[in-house]
């Protein structure tokens, strides 16, 4: 972007001396304007010493006041250095103000960076919290599921049930011999040929009939005649 070109601005006291002469010589802005080709704000400016007028526009001032180009723009030495001391004065505030700005937007920026830098901080804060919350919820050991009973069978939840009565152990029926006790009843063999006989050392061969007992009884009972002969005995019992 072009800067935008500074006009010159006039001393004070000559601005001053052109309003003073434009009154004395009986002319308004707009007429000095009108005589000069130029706009009313042009004058107006001079007059407040915003801008300077140019070397011709000088010259036709002097020809138009009937003054010399020294009087026009003649200024006195102490003025001179007044406005001088002002100009530089205004440079200075000028570069003044923008280093302050210049510092001022430093400042905000490493503000806003210290305060962006904060809030990072606050979230990894949070986030190793939860972490370290979510590895001690990881570490400790977990109770065993439940089974849960399998849901009705919709077909079955409203069958009839059976009525309950006696059900069949599935054996068949034990014969009196399987039901004798006859381990008991060698026990009882053997003390008496032991007490009454003495025969105590060979008395104890009784003991061996004890699985030719059941051997000889499951024999019987896996007889399929006697199995058949018992049912019927059993069922007009």
């Amino acid at each position: 972007m072009t800067p935008k070109r500074r006009e010159p601005r006039m001393n004070v006291e000559i601005a001053q001396r052109l309003a003073a002469m434009r009154r004395e010589k009986g002319y308004s802005q707009e007429e000095l304007a009108n005589r000069l080709g130029l706009s009313r704000q042009a004058v107006s400016k001079w007059e407040r010493a915003e801008s300077s007028p140019d070397t011709g526009n000088l010259i036709a001032l002097a020809d138009l006041y009937g003054v010399t180009l020294d009087e026009l723009v003649r200024v006195d030495v102490d003025i001179a250095d007044d406005v001088r001391f002002e100009e530089a004065d205004k440079e200075t505030t000028v570069e003044v103000t923008a280093e302050t700005i210049t510092a001022a937007a430093e400042s905000a920026a490493a503000t806003a960076a210290r305060a962006e830098a904060a809030a990072r901080v606050h979230e990894l804060k949070d986030e190793l919290k939860d972490a370290v919350a979510q590895a001690a919820a990881d570490a400790q050991p977990k109770a065993p599921d439940t089974p849960q009973p399998p849901p009705p069978d919709p077909k079955t939840r409203y069958a009839p049930q059976a009525p309950e009565g006696p059900q069949s152990s599935g054996h068949p029926a034990r014969s009196p011999w399987a039901t004798f006790p006859y381990p008991i009843a060698c026990v009882i063999i053997y003390l008496i040929m032991g007490f009454v006989f003495g025969w105590w050392h060979p008395g104890w061969v009784v003991f061996l009939t004890i699985p030719i007992y059941y051997w000889i009884v499951r024999v019987v009972e896996d007889d399929p005649n006697w199995r058949a002969s018992h049912d019927d005995t059993s069922s007009r019992g």
